[in-house]
C-alpha cells in the first residue's frame, strides 16, 4: 500500500512538474543574445511614501555626464530584471553606443498604478504614487550621475505602457519622449488620470493580433481577468495625442522586410509638428516588444523582427535636437 502511495505521489509531482514546464515554455520569452559585459548592472533602493521601492540601473562603460536616461517599465506581474530579457538587452547595447543610463524601475507588488480605474491590482486599489516614485528616481540619478533631465525617455510594455500614458497625461514636461508599447488609452469612463491636455512627443507601438490588449480597442483580458476594462483603438489613441499638438506634416511608410517573414511587418504613421506623434502598427504582431533580438512564445500572439523598438525610439529622440 505504501509503495502504491509512493508511486502515486511521485506521479503527482512529475505531472505537476511537466505542467509547469509546458506552461513556462508557453509563456516564455527568449533573447537571442546575452547581456552586454562592458557595463555595470546594479539594484538600488529608494524610500517613497514610506514604502521601500527599488530600481535596477545599467551604467554603460562609456557613460557620459549630461547625457540622458532611458526608463523601461515592465508589464503586469513583471519584475525589473525581466525587462532586460523581454527587450533582448536592446537598451543596454544601445546605451553602450550612445552613453546614456538605462533604468528598470520595479512596480508596486509587480504592477503600476495606471489610468484604468477598474483595475484590481494593489497598485491601483491602494492608489500608489508611481508618478512621484519615478520623479524621485530622476532626481536621484540626476544628482548621482549628472543626467540631463531634459533628456529622459520612457517606454513600457502593457501595464508599463499604460503607466507611460499616465506620465503623458499628468506630467507632460517630465519626459522628453514617451513610448507606450502594446497599450492604448482607456475609454473615458474608466480613465481616472488627470489630463493636462498638453502635447507630448509620443510613439505608440501596437500589434494587430494582440490577444491581450486589442489593437482596435475593446476588452483587455489577461488570464481571464477583465478588471482592466475597455480601451480605445490604436487609431483613436494616436488621434487623441495628435489633436493636442499644432498640425504638422503626416507621413505613412512601410518598413522593408528584414526578417524574411512576409506574414508580418511594420507600418509607421508619423505626424511631426511641434511634437512628434507616431503610431507603429506591428502587422500580425502580438503582445510583444518588436526586435530581431528576442522571440516571444506563441502565447503572446506573434513576433515582429523588422525593427528594433529601442533604436526606433532613440532615432526620433535624436531627431528632436537636429
Amino acid at each position: 500500500m505504501k509503495s502504491i502511495s509512493g508511486i502515486f505521489f511521485i506521479s503527482m509531482v512529475v505531472g505537476a512538474l511537466a505542467s509547469f514546464l509546458v506552461l513556462y515554455n508557453y509563456l516564455n520569452v527568449y533573447p537571442e543574445r546575452s547581456a552586454p559585459s562592458e557595463g555595470l548592472y546594479k539594484t538600488f533602493s529608494i524610500d517613497h511614501d514610506n514604502i521601500e521601492r527599488t530600481y535596477d540601473l545599467y551604467i554603460p562603460k562609456n557613460f557620459k555626464e549630461n547625457s540622458g536616461a532611458f526608463f523601461v517599465l515592465h508589464g503586469s506581474y513583471g519584475r525589473a530584471k525581466d525587462m532586460r530579457i523581454a527587450t533582448g538587452y536592446d537598451f543596454e547595447y544601445l546605451a553602450e553606443k550612445k552613453g546614456f543610463l538605462v533604468i528598470y524601475p520595479q512596480g508596486y507588488k509587480n504592477f503600476w498604478n495606471d489610468c484604468r480605474a477598474s483595475a484590481d491590482y494593489a497598485a491601483n486599489q491602494e492608489n500608489i504614487d508611481d508618478v512621484g516614485f519615478l520623479k524621485k528616481i530622476i532626481q536621484e540619478i540626476s544628482s548621482n550621475y549628472k543626467v540631463d533631465q531634459k533628456k529622459i525617455i520612457a517606454t513600457g510594455i502593457s501595464n508599463g505602457g499604460q503607466m507611460i500614458y499616465r506620465l503623458a497625461y499628468e506630467v507632460p514636461e517630465l519626459i522628453s519622449v514617451h513610448a507606450p508599447l502594446v497599450a492604448t488609452i482607456p475609454v473615458n469612463v474608466n480613465n481616472e488620470c488627470k489630463k493636462e491636455n498638453k502635447g507630448v512627443n509620443i510613439l505608440i507601438f501596437n500589434g494587430t493580433k494582440d490577444p491581450i490588449a486589442p489593437y482596435n480597442g475593446g476588452q483587455v483580458e489577461l488570464f481571464g481577468n477583465t478588471s482592466r476594462g475597455i480601451v480605445q483603438s490604436s487609431e483613436n489613441t494616436y488621434a487623441y495625442w495628435k489633436s493636442l499638438s499644432p498640425a504638422g506634416k503626416e507621413a505613412v511608410s512601410q518598413y522593408e522586410d528584414t526578417d524574411g517573414d512576409k506574414s508580418n511587418g511594420v507600418i509607421k504613421k508619423i505626424n511631426a509638428g511641434k511634437n512628434v506623434v507616431a503610431l507603429f502598427t506591428l502587422i500580425n504582431g502580438g503582445h510583444i516588444y518588436a526586435s530581431p533580438n528576442v522571440e516571444y512564445s506563441s502565447f503572446f500572439g506573434g513576433n515582429v523582427r523588422d525593427i528594433s523598438t529601442a533604436e526606433e525610439i532613440f532615432k526620433i529622440f535624436e531627431g528632436l535636437s537636429d
